[in-house]
């Protein structure tokens, strides 16, 4: 058979091979069925909302997956969570793997979720390689329409040396102590052994001022405890706010807390103040930031500054007029 004689042949041998032997998937036993998506659970998100990622891969019967990597395709994102559910039969046959991840973005750039592969192989022993489209979820800024422009900020504190917190729990506790006892000199014989009412609590801006002493002696920052420091710092805040403002802030994500200071009806600088005091807490304790010694004093400082424009300071009381004197020119008067 001469050269020219055997290349016809050979083009006309694979001509006439079955599809499946020359195309992936195309044939009997290829992974006909099978999927991979990408669902969020919302398009557009606030900064640090979080946000549910779905992935679903779905194989048919006999078929098997030879690769599946979603946490290294993922890893760039912020994620908060994962969780990987229990496989599910379908009705047709097919098997359903269900990944969910939480994720979260801190700035305004955007998520943009990556093409995700999955390579399956089917009963034949044909590789079909599977892939599902990207995703882009906008991110929008905390602040509303209403809001202004956040306000400077004062100079950073001085972390004192010493801590005063226990002084102004001393305070606090000798105050108390002194009340009951004038009430106890003022009670009747008959009624000493009525019970007493318990003494009222100490402002809630005392509170958070000793707190906030006690955290910044406590050498957290001193020994590493960078994220330990910011998650107590958050909810001393958090404390201090449901106290003062009579919100809910247990187990409540940033925005939520934002959007109860907005229903109580706080200023636009207290929830400018707020809304980057919170996200610079999430960057630490969600996104591993790192953040410089300048950059912690005044998140630190905008704390003392929340707590100063908005606690509470008592009236003056109003002191009754002196009664008349009974001399001899008041008397005269008085006829």
């Amino acid at each position: 058979m001469t050269r020219r004689a055997a290349l016809a042949a050979l083009v006309l041998l694979t001509a006439i091979m079955p599809a499946s032997s020359r195309d992936e998937g195309a044939g009997p036993g290829s992974a006909a069925g099978a999927e991979l998506t990408v669902e969020a659970d919302k398009t557009a998100a606030t900064v640090g909302d979080p946000i549910e990622l779905t992935v679903r891969l779905v194989v048919p019967a006999g078929a098997e997956i030879k690769s599946f990597a979603p946490d290294d395709r993922l890893k760039a994102l912020n994620i908060l969570d994962r969780r990987a559910e229990p496989a599910v039969d379908l009705e047709d046959g097919r098997r359903a793997q269900i990944l969910r991840y939480r994720i979260a973005a801190y700035d305004l750039d955007g998520i943009e979720v990556p093409a995700l592969q999955a390579t399956v192989v089917g009963e034949g022993g044909v590789e079909t390689t599977l892939a599902s489209p990207p995703l882009s979820i906008s991110i929008a800024s905390v602040l509303t329409a209403e809001d202004t422009e956040p306000a400077d900020i004062k100079k950073p504190v001085s972390m004192p040396v010493a801590p005063l917190w226990p002084w102004l729990l001393l305070a606090a506790l000798l105050l108390a102590a002194g009340a009951w006892w004038l009430r106890r000199r003022r009670r009747p014989a008959g009624d000493v052994a009525a019970a007493l009412p318990a003494a009222p609590p100490p402002p809630a801006h005392l509170v958070a001022y000793a707190e906030l002493e006690r955290l910044l002696s406590s050498g957290l920052l001193e020994r590493g405890g960078e994220k330990e420091f910011y998650i107590e710092l958050a909810e001393i805040l958090k404390r201090y706010l449901e106290a003062r403002f009579g919100i809910d802030t247990f187990e409540r994500t940033s925005n939520e807390i934002l959007a109860a200071l907005r229903s109580a009806g706080v200023s636009i600088k207290v929830k400018a103040s707020s809304a980057e005091f919170f996200v610079a807490c999430d960057m630490v304790k969600f996104a591993r930031h790192h953040p410089p010694e300048d950059e912690t004093r005044a998140t630190v400082e905008r704390a003392y500054q929340i707590i100063d424009e908005t606690k509470q300071v008592p009236a003056p009381a109003i002191a009754s007029p002196a009664p008349l004197s009974g001399g001899p020119a008041v008397q005269g008067s008085a006829s």
